[in-house]
């Protein structure tokens, strides 16, 4: 008899925790008092029954709380929680805009704006948002996109690629 009210107050936990599940949406307060409600009917199992007993409910706990979270987990009830869209890019998609990106490698342009180090040049006709490597460049100049990154194109004015290169 003393242990109907322990074994209760779990099964009463266990119910909370489904009608969290299924009924209220998010982690919200009647699945958090279904977990306390358990560990408290485990804690009076402790104290008024010792160690043996307290050890044999917590472990019994544990059990048909992992019994009911994979019987949920396989009935589907967790596909509520899941973000069924991905924020991930599609790899085919970004090699794409990558190969797209990269057709300005190597090209010269001309510096609409000043690069310090940040501004617009033209290059193939379009105009574009370049970065330099830290130089100031001054508006006329030509320059070469010598490399890039997901969002920026790095700049050089041609005297100093054509000096690198001969280096």
């Amino acid at each position: 008899m003393e242990l109907l009210l322990p074994i209760a107050l779990i099964l009463v936990g266990l119910g909370l925790i489904l009608i969290e599940v299924y009924l209220v949406p998010g982690f919200n307060v009647v699945g958090v008092l279904g977990f306390l409600l358990m560990l408290f009917a485990v804690g009076v199992v402790f104290a008024e029954r010792g160690v043996g007993w307290g050890l044999t409910a917590l472990l019994g706990t544990m059990l048909v709380t992992a019994g009911m979270f994979y019987w949920l987990w396989t009935s589907g009830a967790w596909d509520r929680f899941i973000l069924e869209t991905t924020l991930q890019a599609d790899e085919e998609r970004v090699t794409r805009e990558s190969e797209y990106r990269s057709r300005y490698l190597g090209k010269l342009g001309v510096a609409v704006t000043p690069l310090r180090p940040t501004g617009i040049a033209e290059i193939d006709g379009e105009r574009i948002e370049v970065v330099t490597e830290g130089a100031f460049i001054a508006a006329g100049s030509e320059v070469r996109v010598v490399a890039m990154d997901r969002r920026r194109y790095f700049v050089r004015l041609t005297d100093t690629v054509s000096q690198d290169a001969t280096e």
